[in-house]
C-alpha cells in the first residue's frame, strides 16, 4: 500500500496539470482558512489580494499567453532589450493600478496590494520565459509548492489565535516574494540573455495588445462585483460574498478542461461533438454544485457571520452553469478564428458589469449584486451561442447575375 502510494505521489509529481491543479487546491485551502478571521477582518484580506489580483490581470499584459504564442525561437533569439524592458514593465504597471484598485475600494490596504502586485507581477515574468521554454512542470511545481506555503502560515495564525488580517496579509506578501525570487533564479537566464540583444525591428505590440484585450475585459466581469461590494457595502459583506464566489468558482473545472479540449478540436465531427462536451460539463457543474451548496451550509453553521453565503451560492450555481457555456462556447468560436468577436463580446460585457455592479451594490447589496452577474454571464454565454450559430451556418454564395444594364432575352439559367 506504501510502495502504490509513493508511486501515485511520484506520478503526481511528474505531472505539469497535477502540479498545476495542486497549487489551484492550495489556493483553495488558504481562502477557507481565511473563514477564520472575522468577517471585518477578512473583508480587508479579499479586498486586498482582490485588488492586487485585478491589478496583476490588468497591467501584466497576459505576458505568458503572449510568448507561449510567440514560441520558443522569439525568446532565444529574437526579443531583446526592448522587449525586456516592456516585460519589465509590468512590474510597476500592475503595483500602481492595484493600488488605485485598492483606494478605490476603500476596505483594502493600498500599499501592501500594490507591493503584493509588483511581487506577482515579478514572478510572472520569468515563468512566461520557462513555459515558452517548454519548461511546464518546473514552473508549476514551483507554484504548487508557494501555494502550499501560504495555508501553512495561516494555520500557525489560526493557532496563535491571530484575528489582524494585516500579518495575515504580510504572511501571504511573504509567500508572493519568495517565488518571484525562486523563479528569478531558476527561470531568469534568458531574461538576462535579451538584455545583451538589440532590439528587434518589431515587437509584435499589436498581437500583445489583442491577446491582452479580451483578458482584461474578463477580469472586469469576473472581479469587479467584489470591488464594488468592498466600496458601498463594507468588509463584512464582502468576506461573505467573496466566500460564495470563491466556493462557487470550483465548480467551472471541468468548464475549463472542456474549453481546452473544444479550442483544439480541429478534427472532422467538431460541431457534433460541441454538445456532448457542453452536457458534460453541465452535468459535472451543476453536480460539484449541489456538493459546495453543502460545504456552504455546513460553514455556515460551524461559524459565525457566514450564514448569508449559502443563499449566495444558491443564486451563484446559475452563474456557474452560464460561465460553464460561455467558456466552452468562446473556446469553439476562437477554433473557428473568432477571436475578435470574442473579444468585443467580452469588453461589451466588462462594460455593462462595471456599469451594473456599481448602481446595483450600494442599493441591494451582495445579493443583488450576484443577481446582477447571473445576468451578465447568461447575456455573455448567448450572445456568444448566438454569433457561433451565424458564424456555423454554410454560407452560400450566390449565382452571378446578368448584367442589369444589357437586354435580357429568355430565362437566366
Amino acid at each position: 500500500m506504501t510502495l502504490s502510494l509513493r508511486g501515485s505521489v511520484r506520478q503526481a509529481a511528474g505531472s505539469a496539470t497535477m502540479m498545476y491543479l495542486s497549487a489551484l487546491a492550495m489556493s483553495g485551502v488558504a481562502i477557507l482558512l481565511s473563514v477564520a478571521l472575522p468577517p471585518a477582518e477578512r473583508g480587508l484580506l479579499v479586498a486586498t489580494t482582490t485588488s492586487a489580483t485585478i491589478g496583476v490581470a490588468v497591467g501584466g499584459l497576459s505576458l505568458e499567453t503572449f510568448l507561449l504564442a510567440q514560441g520558443r525561437q522569439w525568446l532565444d533569439e529574437t526579443a531583446g532589450r526592448r522587449s525586456l524592458a516592456i516585460y519589465t514593465g509590468t512590474v510597476p504597471l500592475t503595483a500602481t493600478l492595484a493600488w488605485i484598485f485598492a483606494r478605490y475600494s476603500e476596505e483594502a490596504n493600498p500599499g501592501i496590494a500594490a507591493v503584493g502586485a509588483a511581487c506577482i507581477a515579478a514572478s510572472n515574468i520569468p515563468a512566461a520565459a520557462g513555459l515558452t521554454l517548454g519548461q511546464f512542470l518546473s514552473v508549476y511545481r514551483y507554484r504548487a509548492a508557494f501555494a502550499a506555503i501560504a495555508p501553512a502560515l495561516y494555520l500557525v495564525l489560526i493557532v496563535a489565535a491571530v484575528e489582524d488580517a494585516e500579518l495575515w496579509l504580510l504572511a501571504w506578501l511573504g509567500c508572493q516574494a519568495l517565488m518571484a525570487v525562486a523563479l528569478w533564479t531558476k527561470h531568469g537566464l534568458s531574461l538576462v540573455r535579451m538584455a545583451r540583444r538589440p532590439a528587434p525591428e518589431q515587437e509584435r505590440l499589436a498581437r500583445l495588445g489583442l491577446t491582452h484585450a479580451g483578458a482584461v475585459a474578463q477580469v472586469f466581469t469576473y472581479r469587479f462585483d467584489q470591488l464594488a461590494l468592498a466600496r458601498h457595502q463594507g468588509p463584512d459583506v464582502l468576506a461573505v460574498y467573496s466566500l460564495a464566489v470563491a466556493a462557487i468558482e470550483f465548480t467551472q473545472a471541468g468548464a475549463v478542461v472542456a474549453a481546452q479540449r473544444t479550442l483544439g478540436d480541429h478534427a472532422d465531427g467538431s460541431a457534433q461533438r460541441l454538445q456532448g462536451v457542453l452536457r458534460r460539463a453541465l452535468y459535472l457543474a451543476v453536480g460539484m454544485g449541489l456538493l459546495v451548496l453543502v460545504g456552504l451550509a455546513a460553514i455556515g453553521v460551524l461559524t459565525s457571520g457566514y450564514e448569508a453565503a449559502l443563499l449566495l451560492g444558491l443564486i451563484l450555481v446559475a452563474r456557474s452553469v452560464a460561465v460553464t457555456f460561455g467558456k466552452i462556447l468562446s473556446a469553439r468560436l476562437v477554433n473557428l478564428g473568432g477571436e475578435r468577436a470574442t473579444a468585443v463580446i467580452a469588453a461589451g460585457t466588462a462594460l455593462a458589469a462595471v456599469v451594473g455592479y456599481s448602481f446595483t451594490a450600494p442599493e441591494f447589496g451582495a445579493a443583488g449584486v450576484a443577481v446582477i452577474s447571473v445576468g451578465l454571464f447568461a447575456l455573455h454565454s448567448t450572445v456568444t451561442a448566438v454569433v457561433l450559430r451565424k458564424r456555423s451556418e454554410p454560407q452560400v454564395t450566390a449565382a452571378p447575375q446578368a448584367d442589369s444594364s444589357e437586354p435580357k432575352v429568355g430565362n437566366v439559367v
